[in-house]
Protein backbone atom coordinates (compact mmCIF):
# COMPACT_ATOMS: atom_id res chain seq x y z
CA UNK A 1 0.00 0.00 0.00
CA UNK A 2 1.83 3.53 -0.85
CA UNK A 3 0.72 6.48 1.60
CA UNK A 4 -0.08 10.00 -0.24
CA UNK A 5 2.45 12.08 1.32
CA UNK A 6 1.79 15.94 0.21
CA UNK A 7 4.15 18.84 0.33
CA UNK A 8 2.75 20.96 2.62
CA UNK A 9 3.83 24.26 3.72
CA UNK A 10 4.17 24.77 7.76
CA UNK A 11 1.34 27.29 9.29
CA UNK A 12 4.02 28.73 11.44
CA UNK A 13 7.66 29.10 10.07
CA UNK A 14 6.58 28.58 6.42
CA UNK A 15 9.14 25.95 6.07
CA UNK A 16 7.75 23.32 3.30
CA UNK A 17 7.41 19.95 4.57
CA UNK A 18 6.10 16.41 3.50
CA UNK A 19 3.49 15.40 5.97
CA UNK A 20 -0.24 13.67 5.95
CA UNK A 21 -2.63 16.09 7.63
CA UNK A 22 -0.31 17.90 10.13
CA UNK A 23 -0.57 22.25 9.41
CA UNK A 24 2.78 22.35 11.42
CA UNK A 25 6.38 21.20 10.80
CA UNK A 26 7.12 20.26 14.49
CA UNK A 27 5.47 19.52 17.57
CA UNK A 28 8.13 23.33 18.25
CA UNK A 29 6.36 25.33 15.88
CA UNK A 30 2.85 24.00 16.89
CA UNK A 31 3.91 25.06 20.24
CA UNK A 32 5.05 28.57 19.43
CA UNK A 33 2.52 29.30 17.12
CA UNK A 34 -0.59 28.01 19.85
CA UNK A 35 1.49 30.30 22.57
CA UNK A 36 1.79 33.34 20.19
CA UNK A 37 -1.74 33.02 19.39
CA UNK A 38 -3.30 33.05 22.77
CA UNK A 39 -0.98 36.34 23.23
CA UNK A 40 -2.68 37.77 20.45
CA UNK A 41 -5.95 36.96 21.54
CA UNK A 42 -5.75 38.28 25.31
CA UNK A 43 -3.68 41.53 24.64
CA UNK A 44 -5.63 44.25 24.29
CA UNK A 45 -3.23 46.03 21.56
CA UNK A 46 -4.04 47.29 18.70
CA UNK A 47 -2.28 47.37 14.74
CA UNK A 48 -0.35 50.28 14.23
CA UNK A 49 1.29 51.05 10.70
CA UNK A 50 4.41 53.77 11.49
CA UNK A 51 7.19 55.04 9.62
CA UNK A 52 10.61 55.11 11.31
CA UNK A 53 13.91 56.57 10.22
CA UNK A 54 16.43 53.98 9.43
CA UNK A 55 18.86 54.58 12.22
CA UNK A 56 16.13 54.07 15.00
CA UNK A 57 15.21 51.00 12.71
CA UNK A 58 18.61 49.46 13.02
CA UNK A 59 18.66 50.48 16.99
CA UNK A 60 16.22 48.75 17.20
CA UNK A 61 17.04 45.41 15.51
CA UNK A 62 20.13 45.79 17.57
CA UNK A 63 18.35 45.11 20.57
CA UNK A 64 16.02 42.88 18.97
CA UNK A 65 19.34 40.44 18.41
CA UNK A 66 20.92 40.90 21.57
CA UNK A 67 17.28 39.60 23.15
CA UNK A 68 16.97 37.03 21.06
CA UNK A 69 20.46 36.00 21.67
CA UNK A 70 19.84 36.34 25.55
CA UNK A 71 16.36 34.22 25.32
CA UNK A 72 15.27 30.72 24.48
CA UNK A 73 12.00 31.96 22.68
CA UNK A 74 10.97 34.19 20.01
CA UNK A 75 11.48 38.27 19.92
CA UNK A 76 9.29 39.86 17.45
CA UNK A 77 10.45 43.17 16.42
CA UNK A 78 6.83 44.86 17.74
CA UNK A 79 7.74 43.50 21.13
CA UNK A 80 11.05 45.24 20.95
CA UNK A 81 9.00 48.38 20.14
CA UNK A 82 7.01 47.93 22.59
CA UNK A 83 9.70 47.50 25.21
CA UNK A 84 11.56 50.43 24.09
CA UNK A 85 8.17 52.68 24.30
Amino acid sequence: MHRCLISMKCKYCGKNFRAKNVIFCSKKCDTYYSSELERKNNSKSVRVTLNMDRDISISLRAIQSNLIQNANGHISFSQVVNLVL
